[in-house]
């Protein structure tokens, strides 16, 4: 049985849009699931072994991460982007009245705001998402 289906962890992201785009929102998984939720509703939400082509390349520093949910690429930074907006506490506690819902979840973590807790973000992630063996 794969371990990752009994994982849960959420945490704000930022998803990556162009050049210098960028939508906040909150990434979470449990239940075997991976989504992703901005005030304006649900972006992905998609079964662990439909999710591939998770990289966590080296220019995030840590930091972020690129995955492919139903043949589109994302892109996701855990460390706030120069001017983005915060993501709305709603959303981080789950509490949001948007399409989709939260994910029942164990965990709700403050808004990120500096480096160093984003790449505690990105090393969760990374634990979280790894392959079993």
């Amino acid at each position: 049985m794969d371990p990752r289906a009994h994982a849960s962890l959420r945490t704000p992201a930022w998803q990556l849009v162009g050049l210098t785009g960028n939508r906040p929102g909150v990434l979470e998984l449990a239940g075997g699931r991976l989504a992703f939720t901005t005030t304006e509703g649900r972006v992905f939400e998609a079964a662990l072994a439909d999710v591939t082509d998770v990289a966590f390349p080296w220019f995030y520093f840590g930091g972020g991460m690129k995955l492919t949910v139903a043949g589109t690429r994302h892109r996701l930074s855990f460390v706030r982007p120069n001017g983005a907006d915060d993501v709305p506490a709603r959303l981080v506690d789950g509490t949001a009245d948007v399409a989709g819902g939260a994910l029942a979840l164990l965990t709700a973590h403050e808004k990120l705001r500096d480096i160093g807790e984003g790449r505690a973000a990105g090393k969760a992630w990374k634990a979280a998402l790894r392959p079993p063996a």
